[in-house]
């Protein structure tokens, strides 16, 4: 059983509205108790106890100075140097690779976590500790939660882990399937840690309700927006943590509502749902950068992901909720030799996405005007499939168009354009086993005309030669 893919897991999009009746339901359901403007923004002073984290979602691997995949730019510094000057004082510390080159289940010791968190609180930035784990063993994979998941809640009590003081939280699952028998599970693993760090608190990084209770662990039946059914797990946060993806973007959902509004729209719904006194943490959010195809076949650019970073920080600076403690953002860097869509720094630290400085200016509240100009969407992206064989595109300079093919060649097949300096590659085409899927992102960079053509990858010539092509398209770049 491979790991866990790098690519985030797939799930449908949080559609915000679909149709003119789901438009008037919403403002009848959602609007209508907010037409007061004030009452709508909720506006006060934020609590002087309240913490305001601007977070951002890094992996063990990437900040662990013994590992293969440690991360450091020309200037010497690490990501957690970069993300302390972005003004970031949260990090999320996830555990989807391993550090060192070996089939091990990628567990770490104290002195190991020791040298990342003392580091991370001497910069300020406070650590949440998801517990998840790479490993060849498939059970820790499955929609039902087995029990060889309390085995790793107990390896991570042993590490002593929890026992650092710069651990703000445990997340003690990430997007759990909640049936009675995960919630059962997950009661069992709020207990092992409350009964060894009382006062540690502890959340949950959201969760799926399933539409069909007759087919609960089918992916089909996942219903990512069932903001009420986190209350069957209020008993075992102290917090709630949201993840917020989709339709943030105006394009999406074609409304004409900036990110602002949406996301204020987004959290009075999960008020709503939860009806909670409790803190409520937004653990995820993001926007492809336009490097890559996204897991929620998206493509984007740097200006739509540093648009919508501002519409979440803007919205969470006019609302002044104090039960909203702060935003954690998905994802800072690529864990992979593959461009991370959700990613706001590449190139091993040494480029930032416009998004960056945008949490950079939010964060440490130096609102710099020239900035705007990097939130300004300019250009549009495309999505292909398999159904757009043989088909004529039109793109705009600065376009971008991805690809997402199922091909059945098992990693077997090549790409070739039929003219260069039309087209810029950001992802290479490559095969993506965990998907069985092909992908690739192209920019257009000039007017003219070019062929994309996948083929079989043998060395057989005279095959080669009587086999057609798996998939060709024109593209015409205006």
């Amino acid at each position: 059983m491979l790991k866990k893919s790098s690519r985030r897991t797939k799930r449908p999009l949080l559609i915000w509205v679909t149709g003119l009746c789901a438009l008037a339901c919403l403002a009848e359901c959602v609007l209508s108790p907010y037409l007061n403007l004030s009452l709508f923004l909720n506006i006060h002073p934020f609590a002087e106890s309240a913490p305001n984290f601007y977070g951002e979602n890094v992996d063990m691997s990437q900040i662990l100075p013994t590992s293969q995949h440690y991360i450091v730019n020309s200037k010497g510094q690490d990501l957690i140097d970069i993300a302390a000057n972005l003004g970031v004082n949260l990090i999320r510390i996830t555990n989807g690779q391993r550090s060192f080159q070996n089939n091990e289940d990628s567990v770490y010791t104290e002195n190991q976590w020791n040298q990342v968190l003392g580091k991370m609180q001497r910069k300020g930035i406070r650590a949440i500790i998801l517990i998840e784990v790479a490993s060849n063993n498939g059970d820790y994979y499955t929609p039902d939660i087995r029990h060889v998941y309390l085995h790793l809640v107990q390896e991570y009590l042993d590490s002593g882990v929890f026992s650092n003081s710069d651990v703000y939280a445990v997340d003690i699952k990430n997007e759990p399937l909640l049936t009675d028998l995960n919630i059962n599970m997950l009661e069992a693993a709020h207990a092992m840690i409350k009964a060894k760090y009382p006062h540690l608190k502890q959340t949950i990084g959201w969760w799926a309700g399933d539409k069909s209770p007759a087919d609960p662990y089918n992916p089909n039946n996942y219903n990512w927006s069932d903001f009420s059914g986190g209350q069957r797990i209020a008993n075992i946060v102290d917090f709630f943590s949201i993840h917020m993806y989709g339709g943030l973007d105006s394009n999406n959902s074609g409304l004409g509502l900036n990110p602002d509004l949406k996301t204020k729209l987004f959290i009075a719904q999960v008020e709503n749902g939860l009806q909670t006194t409790k803190p409520i943490l937004i653990e995820e959010f993001g926007e492809a950068n336009g490097d890559a195809v996204s897991d929620q076949d998206t493509i984007g650019s740097p200006q739509l992901q540093a648009n919508i970073y501002q519409g979440v920080y803007q919205a969470l600076k006019e609302m002044h909720k104090p039960q909203i403690i702060g935003a954690v953002a998905y994802d800072f860097y690529s864990r992979d030799q593959y461009p991370d869509a959700w990613s706001i720094v590449k190139n091993n630290g040494d480029y930032l996405f416009p998004a960056a400085y945008i949490l950079q200016e939010y964060a440490l509240g130096n609102f710099n005007a020239s900035l705007q100009a990097a939130t300004v969407v300019h250009s549009q992206s495309y999505l292909l499939k398999n159904t757009s064989n043989h088909t004529v595109q039109n793109l705009h300079v600065f376009d971008r168009i991805g690809l997402m093919l199922q091909l059945g060649d098992s990693g077997n097949a090549s790409i070739s354009l039929s003219q260069k300096g039309i087209l810029q590659s950001s992802e290479i085409f490559h095969y993506d086993a965990n998907t069985d899927a092909y992908y690739a992102v192209y920019q257009a960079t000039s007017k003219g005309q070019v062929q994309l053509t996948i083929g079989s990858n043998t060395t057989d010539s005279e095959n080669a030669l009587s086999t057609p092509p798996a998939y060709t398209i024109t593209i015409n770049v205006q």
